[in-house]
């Protein structure tokens, strides 16, 4: 991964920030596709191997996003089960005042960690 990149499909965008002690990956637009995880895997998969060979913290940052539908969670619920094992460090920002978006991460809430490895926020 670069410093700064970019992947897009159709209305779905994230963009993937590689800094000095963390990764961030910003989603925006909406998320709509059947099968979300044909794109989102391999951009998740090598954010996690990255974070772990790095030992860098990996944001993931839904507060600008639109829209994602249930198909949307499993990719995300499988990265935090998959991050959970390895002991990644992952942070989640969500915006509570959008109520889709209340309703799906606090349904993610049972992958926070007690050491503070995951932790799901909303602003």
């Amino acid at each position: 991964m670069k410093q700064s990149e970019s992947f897009s499909n159709k209305t779905l965008s994230l963009e993937v920030h590689d800094g000095t002690d963390d990764i961030s990956i910003y989603w925006k637009g909406k998320s709509t596709e059947r099968e979300p995880g044909i794109f989102l895997n391999p951009i998740l998969s090598e954010a996690l191997e990255r974070g772990l060979k790095e030992n860098k913290k990996i944001i993931m940052d839904f507060q600008q996003l639109e829209f994602m539908n249930s198909s949307t969670v499993t990719p995300v619920a499988k990265m935090l089960e998959k991050g959970k094992e390895n002991k990644n460090k992952i942070t989640i920002f969500y915006s509570r005042g959008k109520k889709w978006q209340e309703l799906s991460f606090s349904a993610l809430r049972v992958f926070e960690t007690g050491d503070n490895n995951i932790i799901i926020i909303g602003n």
